[in-house]
């Protein structure tokens, strides 16, 4: 099966944007002094006059946005997760109820890099974003998945606003590589692992790298788990849904988000609304406590998060049930 290579999300985000842009005159771009970590400058160098450079002021950014969605502009808003969603939460919100469409890049999003601490590492965006009636919040795995989320948030087809969490630094040289053929279909996912033993749903290049590297030391101890990505974290296929977990006695779901409020408390309350939790076992991983800094390596330790916590875990859980 071919694979794709692996490229920067935050350099193939851009890319895309401007490409997108030729086609579409009404998609500009506001900024909160943060340009340089998603490289919007070299969007700026094409389109100069659709660029807007509102400083570190994230509530004044939104709600300017608000006033051009209803001008029937296309904003395309970007500032750290950990700031817009939290400091502009209210101005999200109110431009919300206007029906208008707005795109949120909520950059840094997750607990990694951790080396700038827990001002910048954004652990709770996903619940204060999924109580807005028309978010849909997406996490893309890698620049193929990049692309085809901005491309679909973009069109004409989705009338809603939407959140992009994007992650920042490079990709784990562990990361699955996956199909040059995919294709992004909403409310879906697809899996980088097989196995009939269990599932476990994640989302994001540190996750399910880690939740990756987990399947393959599971599959060691005789344990074969299916490991899902799952870029749409608010909205879920009905049918593709039940199909993964048909079999499947044991369901685990592993956050880069406070464990309260995020993939798996969404996910579990529509599966419990749609009855498919029936003799489901159920276990979420994720984040308990305030972030701790530090490497990748550190950070994840700690929280029993890396690979090899998740797979004690999960053995336990399997073993015991």
């Amino acid at each position: 099966m071919p694979k794709s290579n692996i490229i920067s999300v935050t350099n193939s985000f851009t890319d895309c944007l401007i490409d997108l842009a030729k086609k579409n005159k009404k998609i500009i771009v506001l900024d909160a002094d943060l340009s340089d970590d998603v490289n919007l400058n070299k969007f700026k160098k094409y389109y100069s006059n659709r660029f807007i450079q509102n400083g570190i002021a994230e509530q004044d950014m939104v709600s300017m946005a608000g006033g051009m969605a209803l001008t029937g502009l296309l904003p395309v808003v970007n500032s750290f997760a950990s700031f817009l969603t939290s400091r502009a939460n209210e101005q999200i919100y109110n431009n919300a109820t206007e029906n208008t469409k707005i795109i949120y890049i909520c950059l840094y999003a997750g607990s990694i890099p951790a080396g700038a601490g827990k001002s910048h590492q954004s652990l709770r965006d996903i619940s204060v974003l999924s109580s807005i009636p028309n978010m849909s919040i997406f996490h893309p795995y890698n620049h193929m998945e990049t692309k085809q989320i901005l491309k679909h948030c973009l069109s004409k087809n989705v009338k809603n606003n939407c959140a992009i969490r994007l992650s920042i630094g490079p990709v784990p040289q562990e990361a699955p590589l996956i199909d040059k053929k995919y294709k992004f279909l909403d409310g879906q996912g697809f899996s980088v692992a097989e196995g009939d033993d269990a599932i476990l749903f994640t989302y994001g290049q540190t996750m399910l790298t880690e939740a990756y590297k987990a399947s393959l030391f599971l599959k060691k101890n005789k344990i074969k788990i299916e490991v899902v990505n799952t870029p749409c974290i608010n909205n879920f296929n009905k049918n593709w849904l039940k199909k993964k977990i048909t079999n499947k006695n044991s369901i685990f779901f592993l956050d880069d988000h406070n464990i309260n409020g995020g993939l798996g408390d969404l996910m579990i309350g529509f599966l419990a609304e749609n009855n498919l939790l029936k003799d489901k076992k159920i276990t979420k991983f994720g984040f308990r406590d305030f972030p701790a800094c530090g490497t990748t390596a550190e950070v994840l330790s700690f929280h029993k998060l890396d690979y090899k916590n998740i797979s004690n875990q999960i053995i336990s859980k399997i073993k015991n049930d």
